[in-house]
């Protein structure tokens, strides 16, 4: 594992698709999400993990088979990427911070496992 990564593992993620209860972003937290994200705050906060300053990349490992369902995976980085700004793990998700997002689905992990590795510097 690269100096400086983080690893950080949280339940699994509301879908894109229901973050919000008037179906956009920007709109009030659905109960869904909130219930979600209090769950991951606490998981994130009882881990402790490390403040990543800078240029970041998220390798995700997302649990595959947890209840049968076809799912689109990269509706299930936008909570959790969220969630590592609000607790200050990094930056920003924006461009200058989140480099790159590696998402591949797992049988070994429960929930969702999000690798912080450093990106290097910004060209």
């Amino acid at each position: 594992m690269p100096e400086g990564t983080v690893v950080v593992n949280l339940p699994f993620p509301v879908s894109t698709n229901a973050l919000f209860s008037n179906g956009r972003s920007g709109g009030q937290r659905s109960p869904r999400d909130a219930e979600w994200h209090q769950e991951a705050g606490y998981a994130l906060m009882v881990q402790r993990p490390k403040r990543t300053k800078g240029p970041v990349i998220l390798s995700c490992l997302v649990q595959e088979g947890r209840d049968g369902r076809k799912r689109d995976i990269t509706n299930l980085i936008k909570g959790p990427e969220d969630l590592l700004v609000e607790h200050g793990i990094i930056e920003a998700d924006d461009h200058t911070i989140v480099r790159e997002v590696k998402l591949k689905w797992s049988k070994e992990v429960e929930g969702i496992q999000i690798r912080i590795m450093p990106a290097g510097e910004v060209a």
